[in-house]
């Protein structure tokens, strides 16, 4: 009779009960995904729905980005066309940039307009922009709106940072933020180290230690290829559970 070898053994159980904990997870995981195919999301890991301003959803019809004047068309049509392209390609929601003037400001905008200002402190605060998002009322979902970006940005050479290429993945950043707010996205900020304060800068992190686009105020200094990207395991999986909503939500 062989002799027993425990070690062995004991090497062979654990593998089982990995096996049988990774099997665990997995279903768990695919309960998590149905109850999600089936029911309105509204907050998640590294993202959350602008509930507050009434945005429940985001809907699939195209949006348009306009700008309210010329001065604000040459400013900043360029660092729009990445996360237009950005949401278009990997949500399914049409956003083209056009050359279009709008003059709306007091109002909502037509129905899926988002309208860009390049005006100095709109909030009246040193460095802060703005975003003023609409909701349809009949459904929740984002309808468009005013997204005012504060000048300083353009008009100091080295208003984030004195790295020319730091900087201006920064203003990608900003611009992409404000833009995010528009489609229903909220800041994510968390209380990670459970202190009881939901602190600036407080967000989950992904594998290569990239904040969401939506962590307020910034998510700290992207790598240059990441300015203006949405991160694609926090506010890009928002934005598709936000388009689903959208249809959850359909009486």
């Amino acid at each position: 009779m062989p002799t027993p070898k425990p070690a062995r053994t004991r090497r062979t159980l654990a593998a089982l009960i990995a096996a049988a904990l990774t099997v665990l997870a997995l279903l768990l995981a695919s309960a998590t995904d149905a109850r999600a195919a089936t029911t309105p999301l509204y907050k998640g890991t590294g993202w959350k729905a602008e509930t507050a301003q009434g945005i429940y959803s985001l809907s699939p019809d195209p949006y348009t980005i306009v700008f309210a004047n010329s001065t604000a068309r040459t400013k900043l049509t360029k660092y729009f066309t990445g996360p237009a392209a950005q949401v278009t390609t990997s949500i399914g929601v049409k956003i083209t940039v056009s050359t279009t003037i709008d003059t709306t400001t007091a109002t909502c905008p037509s129905r899926h307009r988002i309208v860009v200002h390049y005006t100095y402190r709109p909030m009246g605060t040193k460095g802060m922009s703005q975003a003023r998002p609409c909701y349809a009322i009949a459904d929740g979902s984002a309808w468009g709106g005013h997204l005012y970006m504060d000048s300083e940005y353009w008009t100091s050479s080295t208003w984030f940072s004195s790295n020319a290429t730091t900087n201006e993945a920064r203003r990608k950043d900003a611009v992409s933020h404000e833009l995010g707010h528009i489609l229903g996205l909220d800041h994510p900020n968390t209380d990670l180290d459970r202190d009881g304060v939901v602190e600036n800068g407080e967000c989950v992190r992904n594998s290569a230690g990239l904040r969401p686009l939506l962590c307020s105020p910034n998510r700290g200094n992207p790598p240059s290829t990441a300015g203006g990207k949405f991160t694609t395991e926090f506010d890009l999986r928002g934005l598709r559970q936000m388009l689903a909503n959208y249809y959850l939500r359909q009486p």
